[in-house]
Formats: C-alpha cells, structure tokens, sequence
C-alpha cells in the first residue's frame, strides 16, 4: 500500500510541474563552457558550446575534449531541443534535447547519438545586460567509438547508473555561462 501511496504522489508530482511548465519569454544567445566534474588520474573532460535560446526550444553546437583516456577523444555536437520554466519562475532554465555529433580517436572519426537533460540557474540580476549562468547538464550517448577496438573485449566496461549497455556512454557536466 505505501509504494502505491509513493507512486501517486509522484505522478502528482510529474503532472503538477507538466502543468506549471512555461516556455522562455525571451530569445538570446549563451556561450558556455562546460566542466566533467569526474576527475580522474589522467584528467577530465572540457569543452565550449554556444546556444542560441529561443522561446520554445534552443539549438547548440559544443566541442569538447578528453586526453586521460589511452587513446584521447575530441568531439563535435549539435543538440535541438526544448527549454522551459516552472511556476513562472525566470531565474531557473531547464531544458531537453536530443545530441548528433562526431568523435574523433586518433584520426578516426565515429558516430554518436544521445539525449541530455539540464538546467541554468542565472546568477546576475534581471535587469543586467550581460547575464552569468550555473547549471548542470547530464546526458547519455550511444557512441561507436566505445566498441573493442579501443577498450579490448566487453569485460573492461564499467556499468552506469541507467544502463549496462556498453555503448552506451552516460556523462554530466558543470555549466558556466554568459549571455547578451
């Protein structure tokens, strides 16, 4: 009965901020740069994006690179997706959308898809002209590049949090940004 009772109150949840959601009122443009807060002994992933925000959804292009692995990484991504705000509330962001891109390993390039979620919590006042950004964003890549030929055989892959596909390369970040 108490999980039935958490399942409700959940859905009522995920409904209530459905119908509370809003798209952004405004267009603008934000440049970011983003941080893979899972430093290793070898490094950690950085990479710039710039987004174009419009009311209904955003569109992006990022680069990003890796040098801790054996056989470093470089990447291009483009993402469409939708944006929107909760409770009419500017000041948070938060935003969906699906990712297409390339990643290079040696001078090979491989294909990758995925989906990402985020959010943009601003930081500088309303009225400012230039505007400053934290967020976070997590995501999850099918990527070619993640097949035998770099890492060996399946037992080397470690599982996600989501899936134990090894294909699947799940990933979050740290998001600073500015706008116009």
């Amino acid at each position: 009965m108490k999980t039935i009772k958490k399942k409700i109150i959940a859905l009522l949840l995920v409904i209530s901020s459905i119908a509370n959601a809003q798209f952004i009122d405004k267009d603008y443009t934000q440049v970011s740069m983003f941080i893979d807060p899972t430093v290793t002994d070898y490094g950690f992933q950085i990479g710039g994006e710039i987004q174009k925000i419009m009311h209904w959804g955003y569109a992006s292009v990022a680069a990003s690179t890796y040098n801790g692995f054996e056989v470093a990484y470089t990447d291009l991504i483009g993402t469409l997706g939708i944006n929107f705000n909760l409770f009419n509330n500017d000041i948070i962001r938060y935003y969906s959308g699906a990712r297409l891109g390339i990643i290079w390993r040696t001078t090979s390039p491989f294909p990758m898809v995925g989906g990402a979620v985020g959010f943009d919590i601003r930081l500088s006042k309303f009225y400012a002209k230039t505007k400053y950004y934290i967020g976070t964003r997590l995501w999850i890549d099918y990527r070619e590049d993640q097949k035998d030929q770099f890492y060996g055989d399946s037992s080397g892959y470690q599982k996600g949090l989501i899936t134990s596909n090894p294909l699947l390369q799940e990933n979050g970040a740290v998001v600073f940004s500015i706008s116009w």
